[in-house]
């Protein structure tokens, strides 16, 4: 099998800026546009943790997420570190289902999409207990974690191919033991 090249320099730097960019602009996008209609955005950031967790190694796939967490933190003006935690739970869930998971097809999509909003959600649930903050009400989970899964399982496949150009191809599990 022949590896791709891997880029170095400035254009890496640049396409990592790139994405990061288009990560902020299309959520804040999609967020401005499905908000007011009572729709929860599809989660951008957390495709990428998905996309992320595929791809480097399961402690690089958890900085990775926690920092894009804390990113969308920053960004959100939320309670700081709750996507942090929410994104690094994700991406825990993610790494270790692929560890008993085939790395290609459509099932696999759909799966890391689920395990990543499953995870997340497990997350936010295990704060607002040790919080005793009402960050998870019985009717936000009834209706965000259901329409946030379907949204980003619907832009999961484009969204994939943005991933790819910056982060390069999956590694299979076959390949990362070799």
């Amino acid at each position: 099998m022949i590896r791709p090249v891997a880029r170095r320099g400035h254009v890496r730097w640049a396409q990592l800026i790139a994405y990061l960019l288009v990560l902020i602009a299309a959520q804040g996008l999609l967020s401005r546009l499905l908000d007011p209609v009572g729709v929860p955005a599809p989660d951008l950031f957390l495709l990428t943790a998905v996309g992320l967790a595929a791809r480097l190694s399961p402690v690089g796939a958890l900085l990775a997420a926690y920092g894009l967490g804390f990113m969308q933190d920053v960004l959100g003006g939320g309670m700081l570190g709750l996507h942090a935690a929410g994104l690094s739970g994700a991406a825990l869930l993610v790494v270790w289902a692929r560890r008993y998971l085939s790395d290609s097809g459509l099932l696999q999509a759909l799966l890391g999409v689920l395990l990543g909003v499953v995870g997340q959600w497990l997350v936010f649930l295990f704060l607002t207990y040790w919080l005793r903050e009402p960050l998870v009400t019985p009717e936000t989970l009834r209706v965000t974690p259901p329409l946030v899964f379907v949204g980003s399982f619907v832009i999961a496949p484009v969204w994939e191919r943005l991933v790819a150009w910056a982060f390069g191809p999956r590694v299979t599990v076959e390949e990362q033991l070799s």
